[in-house]
């Protein structure tokens, strides 16, 4: 019998078995796919600061393909810029393969066994343990065990067998890795809130050097991938790339809506996408979901050392991971509806409010992509921005009782 079997080998997966290898304990992760890393849907832009809460602040330089980046670029559909800014790089873009590659081979180094094509199709409890039911290709068909982490991603099968929800709100999302693309700055990420070709979302450039980026859209609706080139060939985008070549095309889709209403059972936790453990504003979710994984994987070696698989045992995990972020997903999560509720003119006016240099230099020194609380609680004190707030809340109120 495996004492921890991890389902899924994502971040969230393999972070929650590295934590937990680290109590001595027998752990086992099971991915539906034929190897780690074979899909890339991710664009892989990670804070720096965000790395080094999840243990990682020193990536082999292979993994990276820009280490350049100091702030971004935000675009409303008139053209209006905000260019917010830190004072030194901030952020990675990493290539994600090769980052969940790399997790791999610490699991390894740290003696856990990965199994790939090894789809757990069913999940039921057998007296005290749990037992897992896998797909023909699997290298068994049963697996009996203590306690599993179920990591599955954004579109999780096995949630509801132990009685658990799902992520309620997916955004769906298309990205192109483009070469050739003009006036490009590798300092900086572009991003786009268009209605009209991201829908309940935004469009991004994300720059790996001076010519080549990832672009890409999220939208509420399919197919994502129409809407991107929409968005490429618009009047902002297509003169810079007239002479662009396509190298790559991928897709995926983010949960958006919240975090699940609980995050754990008898033997089991749930971590990372499949908790939906995701930024609501940007869709993120490696650096939370990775917070999150390594309090799971810790928790779930407590269980097998203490020999307690009960429920009550393990709702420490839930209560620790909310300490950490919980109350910043619920912030972010009004923030992203509320700029959904704005109409293009809306967000070219906050643009235009945003940038005067009293209100860049609150970016600068507040702004975090992964915790952005801060920024909030002080745009809010500003007595000069609640006329624009209380017109276009009404939009919000109004439209959030649709949501």
């Amino acid at each position: 019998m495996k004492k921890i079997v991890v389902i899924g080998g994502g971040p969230a997966g393999l972070l929650s078995a590295i934590e937990a290898s680290k109590y001595d304990v027998d752990v086992l992760v099971l991915e539906s796919k034929k190897g780690i890393g074979i899909t890339e849907h991710c664009a892989g832009l990670l804070s720096i600061e965000g790395l080094e809460k999840i243990g990682l602040n020193k990536l082999p330089s292979e993994i990276i393909q820009n280490k350049e980046i100091i702030g971004a670029k935000i675009f409303s559909a008139n053209g209006t810029e905000l260019v917010v800014e830190k004072n030194s790089n901030h952020a990675l873009v990493v290539d994600r393969s090769k980052f969940n590659r790399y997790l791999a081979s610490i699991a390894h180094d740290n003696g856990i066994e990965i199994r790939t094509n090894s789809r757990v199709k069913n999940i039921h409890r057998k007296s005290e343990n749990i037992e897992l039911v896998l797909g023909k290709q699997a290298k068994e068909s049963r697996i009996t065990t203590k306690v599993s982490i179920l990591a599955e991603g954004r579109f999780p099968k096995l949630n509801s067998q132990v009685g658990l929800s799902n992520p309620d709100e997916i955004i769906f999302a298309s990205q192109f890795i483009i070469d050739g693309i003009e006036n490009l700055d590798n300092r900086y990420v572009e991003l786009y809130q268009i209605s009209k070709y991201a829908p309940g979302f935004f469009g991004w450039i994300i720059p790996i050097d001076n010519s080549v980026a990832k672009v890409g859209i999220g939208t509420r609706y399919r197919p994502a991938k129409k809407y991107l080139r929409n968005f490429i060939n618009s009047e902002l985008l297509k003169e810079r790339f007239y002479s662009a070549k396509i190298l790559r095309e991928m897709s995926g889709a983010i949960p958006l809506g919240s975090y699940i209403n609980r995050s754990y059972t008898d033997n089991i936790l749930v971590v990372g996408d499949a908790a939906g453990q995701t930024k609501p504003t940007t869709g993120g979710g490696v650096i939370l979901g990775g917070i999150a994984a390594r309090i799971a994987g810790e928790i779930a070696a407590k269980a097998i050392i203490e020999e307690n698989y009960k429920k009550s045992f393990l709702k420490q995990y839930e209560k620790r991971w909310k300490k950490e972020f919980a109350r910043n997903l619920f912030i972010m999560k009004l923030v992203r509806q509320y700029l959904d509720s704005l109409d293009d003119k809306d967000i070219d006016n906050l643009l235009k409010i945003f940038n005067k240099p009293k209100y860049k230099q609150i970016f600068t020194s507040k702004g975090d992509v992964d915790n952005q609380q801060a920024i909030v609680w002080k745009l809010l004190t500003k007595v000069e921005l609640w006329p624009f707030f209380m017109k276009t809340g009404l939009k919000f109120i109004f439209k959030k009782n649709k949501w």
